[in-house]
């Protein structure tokens, strides 16, 4: 079988443009920077993009009359699949085909590649939520742990069971804050201003691990194993203008500041080859695209 390489796909504002990520030196593809790109999609506004099974991917868009939209790419070719009247947050990865959508008016699932949407369930009260660590518990059992837009984290067990509040952050950072929140079986955390927060039973209990100085932007897990890596963003400390990255190998017990990067980060990501049996840790860092320029920065981290 021939290896293949993991890719890169950024969402544009009406397109998605995908490259090779190619890490061998003496490759002809390792200096080159070419871009397959999408046809455009008229008339709305691409918010961000997920893998949903090999070559499959939903868009997430919002039209001008604030419609939001989710489409199926399968070979850069777009299929309206869903319509919300409603304000969609995002979209989260569960498993092949399966995924989660947090709205104003509820969650809902699809398991068939976004073809059909469903709500779930009729909650007392469902968290609105633009970040969610996704836990799985058993084979069709996930644990659903939101960081909620009003800073409280909520829990569920998927499908079948009831919001909880597990955390109010409001009690230990009441200043900027981002969701920022990742995990798996063996451990979550998750930010709260400056302050590292650790959960060892899957969201259900929460502990304050260190503060890092600094308000914390992101955290993105490299995998589900009993290993994983933390990617942790944060702003820039006084006096600098660079976001600073820590990777950690110990569910946060200790962090290593990676210096491969320079300037102001737009969003980091885990990257999960395929068509390989070989287990590789990468995160893409994506810096901010300026106003004079359709570029987008990169680079990668190997863990």
């Amino acid at each position: 079988m021939t290896e293949e390489l993991p890719t890169l796909t950024i969402s544009a504002s009406d397109r998605l443009m995908t490259r090779v990520i190619e890490q061998d030196p003496t490759s002809p593809r390792y200096e080159q920077d070419q871009w397959e790109v999408s046809q455009p999609l008229p008339g709305v506004r691409i918010i961000n993009s997920w893998q949903i099974y090999h070559k499959m991917w939903l868009v997430l868009a919002v039209t001008d009359s604030g419609i939001y939209n989710i489409f199926l790419s399968v070979g850069g070719r777009f299929t309206l699949v869903h319509s919300h009247p409603s304000k969609i947050y995002n979209l989260f990865y569960v498993d092949d085909g399966h995924c989660l959508f947090c709205a104003d008016d509820g969650w809902y699932f699809t398991v068939n590649t976004g073809t059909a949407w469903t709500k779930v369930g009729a909650a007392a009260y469902s968290p609105v939520a633009k970040s969610l660590a996704v836990i799985c518990l058993s084979t069709g059992l996930w644990a659903l742990v939101a960081y909620a837009e009003n800073h409280k984290i909520y829990r569920a067990v998927y499908p079948g069971g009831e919001w909880e509040e597990v955390y109010d952050t409001t009690t230990i950072w009441n200043d900027k804050w981002y969701p920022a929140i990742a995990g798996g079986p063996i451990g979550i955390l998750a930010g709260a201003g400056s302050k590292l927060l650790r959960s060892l039973d899957a969201g259900e209990t929460w502990t304050v691990l260190r503060d890092l100085g600094s308000v914390i932007k992101s955290i993105v897990v490299s995998n589900q194993s009993t290993t994983p890596v933390f990617a942790i963003t944060v702003e820039p400390t006084p006096g600098s203008d660079i976001d600073k990255i820590y990777l950690s190998y110990d569910l946060g017990d200790s962090l290593a500041e990676d210096a491969n990067r320079a300037g102001s980060i737009s969003s980091v990501q885990s990257v999960v080859p395929t068509g390989t049996n070989e287990v590789q840790t990468m995160f893409t860092v994506l810096g901010k695209r300026t106003a004079d320029s359709v570029k987008q920065d990169y680079k990668i981290i190997e863990a």
